[in-house]
């Protein structure tokens, strides 16, 4: 018998399905598993439900730094994990009867470890398999299951596993030594800091020194209007308050402006790419408002109802041999998409505008051409946003008409660009294109023009803007830190721990103090450097060019040097770490619980939902819901219909007020 594990139940039924033969569903308490008969030989597809083994100290204890670990059932270390008891029992019967395990987990480091776990631990053999795919339609996985190769992908699987055990090594003793040293100070915080956490962090409170730091600047800006055409002066911003009104007072209404140029001139604007994770949670992001870890959740839904490709791509690119014509075929029996697909298919545009990125592994994301059946609100989104953008990818060039125009007027020179979407090209196939035309009149070079109007206007130069949690992550991404299936998660965990938050992040006082901390007494957990290097030895690791150990002996040297330099600072570290504690509870004591008289705190989910709840919880339950959009702060003040506590959501573009009981009266007025 050969048993095949999959990554998630979901999957392990679409697999059996797709080896084809006669399939039989068992079950083993609530875990199901399927045998599959086919050309006189037996196979079982069984599914893990993520990772099943996770690491924990071999000897528990509280000091640092630890770094005696070891493999253990999930289920035997955290109680929130006992759900996958059944699924190790399952896997470790299977695995004694099993003459072959082949993995056809996620084909990734995650993925291949979760697989490589299983076969080590449950079936501990060594003939073993692997399948490799990047959707979930039945006949990739076909294809895949007769093609699967004689081995598991041992480098795949050693990188993760150097991942997790460095990821362990520096958040458990670089947590432990901040709550260490901050206990000794005489208080008490969970709190975390990782290998790519601590750079994520300083990449935020940088940005927010930056903004903090910033003073504005006034300047000026003059224009006028000719037949209703705004233009700028040809100095752009003025720094000098007198230099404007001197210009703007050469100008009078009713003047005459000659005009000396014009200039016009067709560009093509190509498609955008096809998306790979990054760019589909930047763009779902601005049209929807999806946190990213929101949008890759959302991906993997659709993902394992085989309606896309696999999500966790650095990919821009789509390669012939995934049958793009046949895709977009199929698509053309969606009504949703029948006119775009259509078109492609009645010209033979086949070929996709790809972008720069690849990834080895997994093409770009793109929809498998399956007719989605019922989806929730946001997966239907999502899913739109991916086949719109797929479609696109294939359309002719937009052809844009740029004009540039100079006039001159008492003197002095101003300057007016207008733009128009001449062909639409690709743009008529992507909805979520943002429209950049700017209509300009009709002028000819050697015209006059009577000034419509004039305005010298004064305004101050703007702070950086603050990263948002999409553009966090593009960061990140440019930066080499983290992966693309852990960035979402790290900026989730920045949040989770009070150190930042917000649609437009802010780093609160308590990031702003742990940061402060250590970049005074131990700079390099914040080093980018240090994190990149070790990424790029864990690629090296996937490339088979070097060995798990080496890298995982290496980050452990360098750890080692971190915590040398945090114990020989940690009564003052504990100390400035203290101060930040006490302003954080004085800004959270601002709105406090009516029913037990402790502070209240805003909470974010993964899922980007938030509210209000307790900080005497699990005693006191109180809590308020609060809207999925904006970043939440309470005040003091209390409301003055009911007396209840508030909050200010500051969103895009607008901040409010608003009581957070739900049935109080000021909602109604």
């Amino acid at each position: 018998m050969e048993l095949i594990v999959a990554e998630k139940p979901k999957v392990a039924y679409t697999i059996a399905k797709a080896i084809g033969g006669e399939v039989s569903q068992k079950r083993h308490g609530k875990v199901s598993y399927y045998e599959v008969s086919r050309d006189g030989r037996e196979y079982v597809v069984a599914p893990a439900v993520g990772h099943l083994f996770n690491l924990v100290e071999r000897k528990e204890s509280r000091s640092y730094p630890v770094f005696d670990v070891e493999w253990k059932p999930a289920y035997q270390i955290s109680k929130f994990s006992y759900y996958t008891r059944e699924y190790v029992e399952v896997l470790n019967a299977l695995g004694k009867k099993a003459e072959r395990v082949t993995v056809a987990c996620d084909y990734d480091i995650e993925g291949s470890l979760i697989g490589y776990n299983v076969y080590r631990f449950c079936y501990g053999g060594e003939n073993g398999g692997r399948m490799k795919f990047s959707s979930l339609v039945q006949s990739e996985l076909m294809d895949s299951f007769e093609n699967r190769e004689g081995s598991i992908d041992f480098n795949n699987a050693h990188a993760g596993e150097a991942r997790h055990i460095i990821d362990w090594y520096y958040g458990i003793n670089l947590s432990r030594a901040l709550m260490g040293a901050l206990r000794k100070a005489g208080n008490f915080r969970t709190m975390s800091i990782g290998r790519v956490q601590g750079p994520a962090l300083d990449i935020l409170a940088k940005r927010e020194r930056e903004i903090s730091a910033f003073v504005p600047q006034d300047y000026w800006e003059v224009r006028i209007w000719l037949k209703g055409t705004e233009f700028l002066h040809e100095a752009g911003r003025f720094m000098d308050g007198a230099l404007a009104e001197a210009a703007y007072s050469k100008i009078a209404v009713g003047q005459g402006a000659v005009i000396e140029s014009v200039e016009r001139k067709e560009v093509e604007a190509w498609a955008y790419p096809p998306f790979d994770l990054t760019s589909l949670q930047l763009e779902a992001y601005g049209a929807f408002g999806f946190p990213p870890a929101l949008t890759l959740s959302l991906a993997q839904t659709l993902y394992e109802g085989s309606l896309i490709s696999y999500p966790r791509t650095s990919s821009q690119k789509l390669p012939a041999k995934l049958g793009l014509a046949r895709i977009i075929e199929k698509l053309s029996s969606n009504q949703d998409y029948a006119e775009h697909a259509n078109v492609l298919l009645e010209k033979k545009w086949f070929r996709p505008r790809e972008g720069k990125k690849d990834d080895p592994a997994h093409p770009a994301i793109h929809p498998t051409g399956i007719k989605p059946g019922k989806l929730g609100e946001q997966e239907k989104k999502l899913y739109d946003l991916i086949a719109r953008r797929f479609l696109a990818c294939f359309a002719p060039p937009a052809k844009i008409a740029a004009t540039k125009i100079k006039a001159r007027a008492g003197g002095e020179g101003f300057d007016a660009n207008g733009s128009r979407i001449v062909e639409k090209g690709w743009i008529g196939f992507y909805p979520y294109y943002k429209n950049k035309e700017k209509a300009v009149a009709e002028f000819s070079r050697g015209e006059t023009a009577p000034v419509e109007d004039r305005k010298n206007e004064k305004k101050k130069t703007k702070p950086p803007n603050r990263y948002s949690p999409a553009s966090i992550i593009s960061e990140l991404e440019k930066k080499h830190l983290g992966t693309k299936a852990t960035r979402a998660t790290i900026v989730e965990t920045l949040f989770k721990r009070g150190y930042a938050g917000g649609r437009s992040i802010e780093v609160t006082p308590f990031g702003m103090g742990v940061w402060d901390v250590l970049g005074k007494f131990a700079p390099k957990i914040l080093d980018e450097g240090m994190t990149r290097r070790l990424e790029g030895e864990m690629e090296k690791v996937v490339a088979g060019r070097l060995s798990k150990d080496v890298v995982i002996q290496e980050g452990k040297e360098m750890l080692v040097q971190v915590l040398d330099d945090f114990r020989r600072n940690e009564a003052a570290i504990g100390k400035e770490l203290l101060a930040s504690v006490r302003q954080t509870d004085a800004e959270m004591a601002k709105a406090m619980c009516p029913k037990c008289g402790k502070p209240l705190r805003a909470i974010r989910m993964k899922t980007g939902s938030q509210f209000v709840g307790c900080t005497g919880y699990p005693e006191c339950r109180n809590s308020y819901p609060l809207p999925r959009m904006g970043y939440p702060a309470l005040i003091e003040k209390k409301c003055k219909e009911c007396g209840g506590p508030m909050a200010k959501i500051r969103g895009k573009g607008r901040a409010y007020e608003m009581c957070l009981v739900m049935d109080c009266k000021s909602k109604t007025n």
